[in-house]
C-alpha cells in the first residue's frame, strides 16, 4: 500500500477538515498539500479559512461524491457507474480537476443510453471541452429521438437541454407533432434546474423550435386538438399560415418559419460496425429538384466498416428524362485493390401506403467501380403524376436498405 493511500485510508496526520453535504452534513478529515496540489478550487477555500487546521464548508457537493473525488486525488483511481458519475463528474468541474472529468466522461461516453443521454447531453453541453461527448450523444438523440423522449427522463431535463434537442436538423420522428406532443408533456412536467427556475421557465422557447408549417392543416388541427400546450391565440395564427403561404396574419413572435420537413435521421447503431442498414432518404421539393436537375445526397453512413452515401442525379434518354439513383463508397481510401460485396436496394415509396416502386442489386464495389445503382431508376414524369401518390408536401422518400460483406484489401 502506497503511503498517500495509507493517508487516505486511515486519515492519519490529517489537518483539515471539510464539513459536506447541504442536509445532514459529514465530517470528512483530509491533507491540506494533497488536496491542495490537486485542485485551485479547494486550496483557495484552504487558503481562506486562515488557520492551521482548517475547517471548510461544501453544500455543493453530496459526501459520497466528495469521498470518491477524495480518492482519485490521493490515488489517481475511482471506479464510477451509473449511478456516480454525472455527479461526479460535476463535482470535478467545479472542484476544477481535469483528469477526473476526463475519466468520468469516457465513462458516460462509453455507456450513453436512450434513458441517460439527456444527462450527458446537458454536461456536454456546459463545457466547450466536451464535444466529442455532445457529438455522441446528439448523434444518439438523432437516431433514436422517438424513444429519447417517450423516457420519463425527458421530463426531468432542463429546458437549454430539450431546446437544444428541438432545435437538431436530424431527428427520427414521423412529423413535427412527436415534438409538439414532447412539448406538451414537458410542460406538465417540468422540475427545478440548478440554473433555472422551474416556476418561471418560459414553453416557448421550446415551440419556437418546432417547424409548425411542415404540417398539412389536417395534422396540425389533429395534433392540436391532443394538446394544451398552445394558447388559442397562438394556434389560429399558426394554422393560418399553413392554410395559406400568403396569409397577412403573422406567426406567433419568434416561432420558426421553415416548412421543409426535418430530415429523419438513418436508423443504425452508431456504436456497432453493422453489415446490414435501413433508413430513409427524404428529397424535398423534388418539382423544383429536377427542373434544375439537381444532385441530391444522404448523410453519410456506415456499413461494414466502410463509409457510404446515396444520391440522386438524373438522365435524359430518348427524349425522356428519368431519376437515377447510386450508392456509393470508400470515396476517400488510397488503396486500388480494395474490394466489398454488397446488395442493395432502393424503394420509391408511395404516399397512399401502397406497394412501394423497388429495385434491387448485387455489386462488387472496387476502387474503379464504388459509385453503383440505377441511372433509369424511374421516370420523371411517373414520379411526379399524381395517381402514382410518391409525392407529399412537395418531397419524395427513398427507403435504402444496403447489405454489405466484409470488404478486402484494405
Amino acid at each position: 500500500m502506497s503511503a498517500v493511500k495509507h493517508l487516505f485510508e486511515t486519515k492519519e496526520m490529517s489537518d483539515c477538515s471539510f464539513m459536506v453535504g447541504k442536509t445532514n452534513a459529514q465530517l470528512v478529515l483530509g491533507h491540506k498539500n494533497i488536496i491542495s496540489a490537486a485542485s485551485s478550487v479547494l486550496r483557495e477555500k484552504l487558503k481562506a479559512a486562515d488557520t492551521d487546521n482548517p475547517k471548510v464548508s461544501l453544500t455543493d457537493v453530496e459526501p459520497e461524491i466528495f469521498q470518491l473525488m477524495l480518492k482519485y486525488i490521493y490515488t489517481d483511481r475511482v471506479e464510477v457507474d451509473s449511478e456516480t458519475a454525472y455527479d461526479l463528474a460535476e463535482a470535478a468541474k467545479v472542484y476544477e480537476i481535469p483528469e477526473l472529468i476526463k475519466k468520468c466522461t469516457g465513462y458516460i461516453s462509453d455507456n450513453l443510453t436512450t434513458k441517460n443521454v439527456l444527462r450527458a447531453y446537458s454536461l456536454a453541453l456546459q463545457s466547450s471541452d466536451k464535444e466529442d461527448l455532445k457529438k455522441k450523444c446528439e448523434e444518439l438523440i438523432k437516431a433514436k429521438a422517438k424513444d429519447v423522449l417517450a423516457d420519463s427522463t425527458f421530463e426531468e431535463t432542463c429546458l437549454d437541454v430539450v431546446v437544444a434537442v428541438f432545435s437538431l436538423e436530424s431527428l427520427d420522428i414521423e412529423s413535427e407533432l412527436d415534438l409538439l406532443n414532447a412539448a406538451d408533456r414537458y410542460a406538465k412536467h417540468i422540475t427545478k434546474c440548478n440554473n433555472v427556475d422551474s416556476e418561471t421557465l418560459d414553453i416557448r422557447k421550446v415551440l419556437q423550435k418546432i417547424r409548425f408549417l411542415s404540417l398539412t392543416p389536417t395534422e396540425f388541427a389533429k395534433g392540436r386538438a391532443a394538446t394544451t400546450v398552445l394558447s388559442d391565440s397562438d394556434a389560429c395564427a399558426i394554422l393560418a399560415n399553413i392554410a395559406y403561404d400568403k396569409s397577412s396574419t403573422k406567426m406567433p413572435a419568434g416561432f420558426s418559419l421553415r416548412k421543409d420537413p426535418r430530415k429523419t435521421k438513418m436508423n443504425i447503431n452508431i456504436y456497432e460496425r453493422s453489415s446490414e442498414i435501413q433508413f430513409k432518404f427524404p428529397v424535398l421539393d423534388i418539382q423544383n429538384v429536377i427542373e434544375k436537375v439537381e444532385k441530391k445526397w444522404s448523410d453519410k453512413f456506415t456499413v461494414s466498416s466502410l463509409k457510404w452515401k446515396v444520391y440522386i442525379d438524373f438522365k435524359v434518354k430518348d427524349s425522356k428524362k428519368f431519376l437515377s439513383i447510386y450508392s456509393y463508397t470508400n470515396w476517400d481510401s488510397d488503396s486500388k485493390t480494395w474490394s466489398c460485396k454488397a446488395e442493395v436496394e432502393f424503394k420509391l415509396l408511395r404516399t397512399d401506403e401502397d406497394k412501394p416502386f423497388s429495385r434491387v442489386f448485387n455489386h462488387e464495389y472496387t476502387h474503379d467501380t464504388n459509385d453503383w445503382g440505377y441511372p433509369e431508376f424511374i421516370e420523371t414524369s411517373q414520379l411526379l403524376d399524381p395517381k402514382n401518390h410518391y409525392i407529399k408536401d412537395g418531397a419524395v422518400t427513398f427507403q435504402v436498405r444496403i447489405k454489405a460483406y466484409e470488404p478486402q484489401g484494405l
